[in-house]
């Protein structure tokens, strides 16, 4: 199939202006009103990150419906996704695509367009310095509007995020929510969303085997296997895959770097590259220990935490159930703030703790809570005048001028000041 096939194959439109899209009839994510407002009311880059298989693309093909339904011409909208197995992953593919665009569809140069247009750019991590072109027709034109996506952070490579520096804002598409997990299936189980719930295509798997092998396989295995060689190769490979899956098993347990290195024979600037690489691919986020001061952060101590809860239904050994919890508050908090801290000193520890909301919170999942659960967090709370939550399974006792109790499945709209 050639370039121009491709073209017409993914932007219907097109030849066939009044076509129905079939994910006009799917759910939509939270994040779509905050997409489209900033789609269509900023002249910046809009780039839409997350991992494999969040449901990046349906979101894009939901705001060109909005688009195609508020009058703007289909010839205006340009939806072309790079991880097709026939589509070269080199620079010219940009430019190629571009030509073709401008000469079969628009009748003229994007650089004399005097109406908006509409680019919007799929998996566009894969095409090696991706940046540069958009940046000279961004400058060039400012009708342009580029939209990008891509299933790792966009920006592995400094020099990136540098050259686009100015003309580039980026929202995060996080796995599913617990709220829309609900909406779309009715159901208010929250372990079993915290099992297998957090990718919208699994919920239609029949049975276990079958979600634990499209977790392993087709979400974690593409990005371990088949991104990373492209947008951040590393020398051995295998060694960063084997980290990844003995953080798995740790999820929320402290980590000693020096010990890691012994378990997997690394080197400490093999270590840090690859655990870097790790977060950049979405794969997982950590927290480093913020003890004594809130001016520094000891790197001495951390956690690490899947993100996706989900993920930890793959790992075969037995884990309490209150790791995949505390897995879940993590990427919650991750998404409502931009520095999410540990403390941990003198065997004393605070699961999180956010310097910027002046927040301090401890998981508690447990049918029953007593006073000694928190505390620790109360003492330390009220000497650094930190608002004390715990985070509960169901429990929401009132103790006066004690710590705010928050169910953790009302975390995401219950939580306070964020």
């Amino acid at each position: 199939m050639t370039l121009t096939d491709l073209i017409y194959q993914q932007s219907p439109w097109f030849l066939n202006p009044g076509v129905t899209l079939r994910e006009s009839g799917w759910f939509r994510r939270e994040l779509f009103e905050k997409l489209f407002a900033l789609i269509t009311k900023t002249r910046q880059i809009t780039s839409l990150v997350g991992l494999r298989r969040t449901g990046k693309s349906t979101l894009l093909k939901q705001v060109i419906i909005q688009l195609l339904a508020s009058k703007i011409s289909p010839k205006q909208i340009l939806f072309f996704a790079f991880d097709q197995p026939t589509v070269a992953e080199n620079t010219e593919t940009i430019e190629a695509l571009l030509a073709i665009y401008e000469k079969e569809v628009l009748g003229q140069k994007l650089t004399a367009c005097q109406k908006q247009i509409y680019l919007f750019l799929d998996e566009i991590q894969l095409v090696p310095f991706w940046q540069d072109i958009l940046k000279r027709y961004y400058d060039l034109n400012p009708n342009l509007k580029f939209v990008v996506s891509g299933s790792s952070s966009l920006f592995i490579f400094p020099a990136n995020k540098e050259s686009l520096a100015g003309r580039i804002f980026t929202l995060t598409l996080p796995p599913l929510k617990f709220s829309e997990y609900q909406k779309l299936t009715n159901d208010n189980n929250f372990l079993a969303y915290l099992e297998f719930g957090q990718f919208p295509e699994i919920l239609d798997l029949p049975n276990q085997e079958m979600k634990i092998n499209y977790l392993r396989e087709g979400v974690i295995g593409k990005v371990l296997e088949i991104d990373l060689p492209k947008i951040a190769p590393v020398r051995h490979a295998g060694d960063l895959e084997r980290l990844f899956w003995s953080l798995l098993p740790n999820t929320g347990q402290i980590i000693q770097p020096l010990q890691l290195m012994t378990d997997l024979g690394i080197k400490k600037a093999t270590l840090a590259k690859y655990l870097t690489v790790l977060e950049q691919t979405l794969l997982i986020q950590k927290t480093l220990n913020l003890s004594g001061s809130f001016r520094s952060a000891s790197r001495l101590l951390r956690k690490f935490y899947p993100a996706a809860a989900n993920f930890l239904s793959v790992v075969s050994e037995p884990l309490n159930l209150g790791f995949k919890v505390e897995a879940y508050v993590a990427s919650i908090l991750a998404s409502k703030t931009n520095q999410v801290f540990l403390y941990h000193q003198r065997g004393k520890e605070i699961d999180f703790v956010l310097p910027e909301e002046k927040i301090a919170a401890e998981v508690k999942y447990r049918e029953r809570l007593h006073p000694r659960d928190w505390e620790f967090l109360a003492n330390w709370a009220k000497k650094e005048k930190y608002q004390a939550v715990v985070i509960t399974k169901g429990e929401t006792p009132t103790v006066k001028n004690g710590p705010l109790f928050v169910p953790v499945a009302k975390l995401e709209t219950n939580f306070p000041k964020i």
